[in-house]
């Protein structure tokens, strides 16, 4: 049996059904292109929107970040904004130190624009559980999230990854692996299912690439409480359009 837990990421289907929340990534690399999908996605029937500010072409420069972040806020509307600064190491763009990544990241929680920050918890080493509190200081949700564009690990490494995560304080765990052959998207959907079952926080899991397209829509099998759907510009291997994706979430 699963542990009641907060639902804050999850949605509910025309049924009145619990469904996986959808988010949709922007990557524009310029701020009004940015500001220009951000207004785009204001209109589309998803529920949470990720900026990718890796991609943006003053990524170095925190002021403007956090400017650039003010507007997408604004643009949005109602929806929830993740912040997400995707480092090069877990496939991402964002090749500054570990200091300038936390100080960016402290940045987006206390903007008040985030609410959520995507902190890659592993890179942290003894640092990540103070980093976690310190972010939450201002009220925003963190997401702990591990990357391998590499492979996919071992069901009890992966389950042992996020029930990590909970454990340093996290609001939310996140892992995406790559799959090799098809019994490693089992593998992951596997791992989920037990971390959900465990966990009191929202798991939230993929296998990436053409592969691993179906754990991407069996959230509301194994238990991941978000699924990432493209609007445009896919910001991982092998997510689905928005259309598509809310289609088969109806379905499944």
């Amino acid at each position: 049996m699963r542990m009641m837990k907060k639902t804050w990421l999850t949605a509910e289907d025309t049924f009145g059904k619990v469904r996986p929340g959808i988010c949709v990534p922007i990557v524009e690399t310029e701020q009004e292109k940015i500001w220009q999908e951000a207004e785009r996605i204001r209109s589309l029937s998803v529920d949470l929107a990720e900026w990718r500010a890796d991609f943006y072409e003053r990524a170095d420069s925190p002021e403007d970040v956090i400017m650039t972040l003010q507007g997408i806020k604004e643009r949005l509307g109602e929806k929830r904004l993740l912040f997400t600064c995707r480092t090069a190491a877990e496939g991402g763009q964002y090749t500054a130190d570990q200091k300038a990544y936390l100080r960016l990241c402290q940045a987006a929680a206390a903007s008040g624009c985030a609410d959520m920050v995507d902190l890659e918890v592993f890179r942290l080493g003894e640092h990540a559980s103070s980093a976690i509190r310190l972010l939450q200081l201002h009220g925003c949700r963190v997401i702990a999230s591990s990357h391998d564009f590499e492979s996919t690990p071992s069901v009890e490494d992966m389950r042992n990854r996020l029930l990590s995560m909970e454990e340093l304080g996290a609001d939310a765990a996140k892992l995406a692996v790559m799959p090799c052959e098809e019994q490693e998207v089992l593998n992951l959907m596997q791992a989920t299912l037990q971390a959900d079952r465990e966990m009191r926080i929202p798991v939230i899991t993929m296998s990436m690439g053409e592969l691993g397209a179906v754990s991407r829509m069996s959230g509301r099998l194994t238990g991941s409480a978000v699924t990432f759907a493209s609007a445009g510009t896919a910001s991982a291997p092998g997510q689905i359009p928005v259309e598509k994706m809310s289609e088969l979430l109806e379905i499944l």
